[in-house]
């Protein structure tokens, strides 16, 4: 995937300015800046839920908006920040809907294959034990790898997450982003994550595109990018870099008022 020259403005107010990615397969990306800075609005330009204002998003080499929206759906699995359930669904009804996209007829229903993917994706993020059981009974943790599970079952090539372990305790935070990275390479994924913990990005991110302003100021390792400086021009706090076996951890420093 490729993303040149992006600029999107909410009426007059510009959101992202001349944002470029250039993002391989088999690869664990990063976004990272402070709140406002346009990092959920770049996934929904890629996505084409919004349209931008000027630039291209490229696909294999095709442009995002000559796709239509079920091709679209079916290269890109999407883990949105907030999911709200109106009905009491099942889990497997859950996952059904990520195999709209590839359904052969509307009018056929889902077939043997769909059930096949279903349960496959299922037994990998291991919510198989709950298929049955309304979505409505599961913890954060547990509703987490279904909507990760809904977003595989149409079998993409892009995985974007917007901060999905934003709700989520250490322990399961840390298990989201094993998951996603072990997925990213066993499925040879181009995965993009929306993150706001640091150093969940520099323990799991091959590559962090830090955004400010709606404008890429940096792009590179987290070892490469988690410096004093940098951190104090990008999210406006002092910080102490920490390094252990390898990994950059940052560690804010209070203020004394």
């Amino acid at each position: 995937m490729k993303v040149s020259g992006l600029n999107f403005s909410y009426d007059k107010r510009a959101i992202l300015q001349d944002v470029c990615l250039n993002l391989k397969r088999g690869k664990f990306y990063g976004i990272l800046g402070p709140n406002g800075c346009g990092k959920s609005t770049l996934l929904k330009n890629i996505l084409q839920i919004l349209k931008p204002a000027s630039g291209i998003i490229e696909i294999n080499g095709k442009r995002a908006s000559e796709y239509g929206l079920k091709e679209l759906a079916a290269l890109i699995g999407f883990v949105p920040q907030k999911t709200a359930l109106a009905a009491p669904l099942s889990v497997k009804e859950i996952l059904l809907a990520g195999r709209f996209c590839r359904l052969k007829s509307a009018f056929s229903g889902y077939d043997a294959s769909d059930h096949a993917k279903v349960e496959q994706m299922a037994e990998l993020l291991d919510v198989k034990k709950f298929l049955e059981r309304s979505a409505f009974e599961l913890s954060g943790g547990e509703f987490g790898r279904v909507l990760l599970a809904r977003a595989l079952v149409s079998e993409p090539e892009i995985l974007l997450l917007d901060e999905p372990t934003g709700a989520l305790d250490m322990n399961y935070a840390i298990e989201a982003m094993s998951i996603c990275e072990n997925l990213t390479r066993s499925l040879n994924l181009t995965s993009v994550i929306v993150l706001h913990d640091l150093n969940l990005a520099s323990l799991f991110c091959d590559e962090i595109f830090m955004l400010r302003d709606g404008a890429v100021r940096y792009r590179g390792s987290a070892s490469e990018l988690f410096t004093p400086q940098i951190i104090k021009e990008i999210y406006g706090f002092e910080a102490l870099i920490v390094e252990e076996n390898g990994v950059k951890f940052i560690l804010p420093k209070k203020e004394k008022l």
